[in-house]
């Protein structure tokens, strides 16, 4: 049965985040958790983008035992009809959607720092390097390069709850995977459990390339307005004290 993942209202009107469904196809998924879930979950779906294994796919994708289909709600707050706001209500909405995407920025770094993590535990069986009894030097020797964050957005400090759902999904994904003792796993084991963390990651790395789309959208019609003159002064101000 593949991994039916579920995200924000989906996961509201389902009662639950994740249920494995029979299926071959991702449409085969869908049909069958909307008979599970009934007309509330079909209703939001009809709004969703749908994921196969982190990318988007066509409903007629097929789909295997080991897949994950995520299905994902439109970012709450999207930027949709943003010419009738009014400018309080733009930076309100950018500022929802830049904590939005603080946190899943957050999440992303802990499911890359794992993965490298797990990468270099596949390594080290590679090249024959016989194991530490201290694993520290291989965690520090990992994060001794800096990774890049892929955006010119200067670092915000970020507070994100232990029970935030991307970080409980992220948490629960490496439990089953054995990502707490590689060393333990066999090599199939090892592979299956960087394979998971790696699908997660482009997971999150397309919610937070959608996060940024949106808040770009939102940014661009502030500026259009100060620009054109429908914003007076004492806006422009207050806006530069926020």
């Amino acid at each position: 049965m593949a991994r039916l993942l579920l995200f924000a209202s989906a996961r509201e009107a389902a009662g639950r985040s994740r249920e494995s469904i029979a299926g071959n196809t991702v449409e085969e998924v869908l049909r069958a958790a909307c008979q599970r879930f009934g007309p509330p979950f079909a209703a939001v779906l009809t709004s969703c983008t749908v994921w196969l294994n982190g990318e988007e796919c066509a409903h007629d994708a097929l789909v295997t035992d080991s897949d994950e289909v995520a299905v994902l709600p439109p970012v709450s707050g999207g930027a949709d009809d943003i010419s009738d706001l009014s400018m309080d209500e733009l930076r309100a909405r950018r500022n929802e959607l830049q904590a939005q995407e603080d946190a899943v920025s957050f999440v992303r770094r802990m499911a890359q720092g794992r993965l490298d993590i797990a990468r270099d535990e596949q390594r080290r069986r590679t090249s024959g390097e016989s194991a530490s009894s201290d694993i520290t030097g291989g965690i520090t020797r990992v994060f001794s390069t800096e990774r890049g964050s892929g955006s010119n957005r200067p670092p915000r400090d970020t507070l994100v709850a232990a029970d935030h759902q991307l970080v409980t999904e992220l948490e629960e994904l490496c439990v089953e995977s054995g990502f707490g003792s590689l060393r333990d796993l066999d090599d199939a084991e090892l592979e299956s459990c960087c394979q998971r963390i790696a699908e997660f990651e482009r997971r999150v790395s397309g919610q937070r390339r959608d996060l940024f789309a949106r808040i770009d959208e939102l940014s661009s019609e502030l500026v259009r307005r100060y620009r054109e003159g429908s914003s007076n002064v004492d806006t422009l101000l207050d806006e530069k004290r926020r």
